[in-house]
């Protein structure tokens, strides 16, 4: 029988890393016994399931023995060796949802699940999780049920995305209807409090100086005490303080346990404010710390990432409906204002048509708009004259709604432009009443406001919506190329997503900087911190930043963003960043001479050796060909064997 199964195709050939380790697993105390005594209902399930691109899982025999695919061994985070275990000792914490499912497959019946919850402690810790998968019975030669095979999805990611999607909508819908800043803070600190089922929410604003904190209110479950207030942002130590005041996120999960929070002082302070764990969430707008939204946690609690961003979405959005309510809130006085100057401004001019005598009587303010002689305006002026005030463009317009209230003894209401004497062009609304006797008109006062300059600021609001829809087409061309070439170059899809996040969020951030500097343009230096920040963690001695500031048009800062994103993570995965001594230096200068120029290098050293590539990739294509482009100069990337250099040269406008 030995001679004839080895007979047989080698089953575990070309089949990964976990091909390899079955094949060299000690299965002689396993219920299934050695490999050369599988049968080959067994051998053809391992190597289908081995050769499997999507998380596969197997059990075999009433013992559940498991098996499982490269791509699905990451999904058992840190537990201990699971091949060869039986699956119920394997997934314990959860057996109680997922035994009556194998059990039904081991019966011959399937079963398909989306978006399941259930409990895992992969990690060490309970961590809630939810999955897309199938259970499908395995039959040997005889055509009974020897296994269960699972083809497995984690949807956590797209599930917690969902559920904090539906949460800021709701949130959204809710902050939408209130005017009041102080509603607003306590709607939101209530909503998420809630939702995340912790102790204390709080939202406040910080002083000019970023150093002291102060919240009118905040929002707790009943388990701690209110603490409002003027808080100092300085008891949190130096770290934490300009941390926050670089606008990063301050996430501890426990401060008992945590490095930065474990002295005497804090823990003093943490106990006296009731909380162990918290998220707090630095709002920077325009370089300056101004507001933060802080969440506490009596007991200590593992943050998931999710909730993190949940927060920072939060925290944006109650910064956003706060400004809108006091700038809503002072738009109301403005017009109450507006409304008394009007009644005693000289941009009001009146008019009284007498239509006995057919003459229009009105006062210095409207001869100004129309191009009267003031004096023949006080007299009374014939219809012709006045019609002659109205810009040629809008004249048939302006003439046939007067005609049309005069016929029914109503109301005019109307924008339209007039020219003076000077020949100066002006938007006036014009606002009167016919009255009729008898049936027939009598007379029609009214009214003409000068609105020349609340035209010009929608033109201008146009000019900039306009602007804003050309900046979404290019950012959306841009997504568009990024995912097109992405997609093209990536050798599995988890290295496209990898690849698509990185990409996306360096173009976010870079959008993050320009949007504080409402997309005038941006300083160079705070585009190279931000794009270098996410790979300075444990690394920052060997990051290199030299130059002074250069003031950047908001394509040039999109544009060396996206560059130094694609260069930082060749040099992780690759370059210098990928051993313990490699450093990089990023250094520019600018350049006089018929024109100003920006000079930028990257220079990396210490790494491991490096040899050109065969073909250019993406990132190498968007480095060269794009960002020349962008820049209109030109952008070079040389491997030398010391270390990956990339020099920019482009007009500085």
């Amino acid at each position: 029988m030995t001679q004839r199964f080895e007979s047989l195709p080698d089953f575990l050939a070309a089949s990964g890393s976990m091909g390899e380790r079955i094949r060299h697993h000690d299965w002689s105390a396993s219920p299934v016994g050695p490999i050369e005594t599988w049968p080959v209902s067994l051998r053809t399930a391992v190597g289908m399931m081995l050769h499997s691109r999507f998380p596969t899982f197997m059990a075999w025999g009433q013992e559940l023995t498991s098996f499982y695919n490269d791509a699905y061994a990451p999904m058992l985070g840190s537990k201990r060796e699971a091949l060869g275990r039986s699956f119920r000792d394997v997934w314990a914490e959860a057996w109680d949802v997922m035994g009556p499912i194998a059990e039904r497959a081991l019966r011959g019946q399937a079963s398909y699940f989306e978006d399941l919850p259930i409990t895992f402690e992969r990690n060490g810790y309970p961590e809630q999780t939810w999955w897309t998968f199938s259970y499908s019975p395995i039959h040997d030669e005889s055509g009974a049920v020897a296994g269960v095979l699972c083809i497995v999805q984690e949807t956590t990611a797209k599930v917690q995305g969902e559920q904090r999607l539906a949460f800021l909508v709701r949130l959204s819908d809710r902050l939408r209807s209130l005017t009041e800043p102080r509603n607003v803070i306590a709607a939101a600190q209530e909503m998420l409090g809630e939702h995340l089922k912790t102790s204390r929410v709080g939202y406040g604003e910080v002083e000019e100086s970023g150093r002291y904190f102060t919240t009118e209110r905040n929002w707790t479950d009943g388990t701690v005490a209110h603490q409002t207030g003027i808080h100092d942002l300085t008891a949190f130590g130096p770290d934490i303080h300009d941390a926050l005041k670089r606008g990063e996120t301050l996430v501890v999960h426990d401060a008992f346990a945590d490095p930065r929070t474990d002295s005497p002082d804090h823990l003093a302070a943490f106990t006296h404010l009731e909380f162990a764990s918290v998220i707090t969430v630095s709002l920077v707008k325009r370089g300056r710390m101004v507001a933060a939204l802080y969440v506490h946690n009596r007991t200590p609690r593992l943050w998931s990432d999710s909730e993190v961003k949940l927060v920072e979405d939060v925290a944006e959005r109650t910064w956003e409906a706060v400004e809108r309510a006091r700038s809503e809130a002072a738009l109301r006085k403005s017009e109450e204002r507006l409304q008394l100057a009007l009644e005693a401004s000289s941009v009001v001019g009146t008019w009284d048509w007498d239509m006995q005598s057919d003459l229009i009587y009105a006062d210095e303010r409207f001869a100004v708009l129309y191009g009267v002689d003031p004096a023949a305006a006080a007299a009374g002026i014939p219809i012709d004259h006045f019609t002659q005030g109205i810009h040629p463009d809008d004249r048939d317009r302006v003439l046939q709604q007067i005609r049309k209230t005069l016929e029914t003894a109503g109301t005019l209401a109307l924008e339209y432009r007039t020219i003076g004497k000077s020949g100066q062009v002006h938007w006036v609304f014009a606002q009167g009443r016919c009255y009729h006797a008898a049936g027939q008109p009598v007379r029609f006062p009214g009214i003409a406001v000068d609105i020349t300059e609340r035209k010009r600021a929608e033109e201008h609001r146009e000019l900039l919506i306009n602007e804003l829809n050309h900046r979404v087409k290019n950012t959306l061309a841009t997504v568009q190329s990024i995912a097109s070439q992405t997609l093209r170059n990536a050798d599995t899809m988890e290295a496209a997503q990898s690849a698509m996040e990185a990409r996306l969020l360096a173009l976010s951030r870079a959008h993050d900087v320009l949007t504080r500097e409402n997309w005038e343009g941006a300083g160079l230096l705070e585009i190279v911190r931000q794009a270098m920040a996410p790979f300075r963690h444990e690394r920052e001695k060997r990051i290199h930043i030299d130059g002074w500031e250069v003031r950047l048009s908001p394509r040039m800062a999109l544009a060396i963003a996206m560059a130094l994103q694609e260069l930082a993570t060749n040099a992780v995965k690759y370059g210098a960043l990928s051993n313990a001594e490699g450093e990089v230096r990023i250094g520019w200068a600018v350049r006089q001479g018929a024109e100003k120029r920006l000079h930028l290098t990257w220079q990396e050293t210490g790494g491991p050796p490096v040899e050109a590539p065969r073909r250019r990739g993406f990132g190498s294509r968007l480095i060269e060909r794009s960002l020349a482009h962008d820049l209109d100069g030109r952008a070079e990337i040389r491997f030398e064997p010391k270390g990956v250099t990339c020099v920019v040269d482009a007009p500085l406008a």
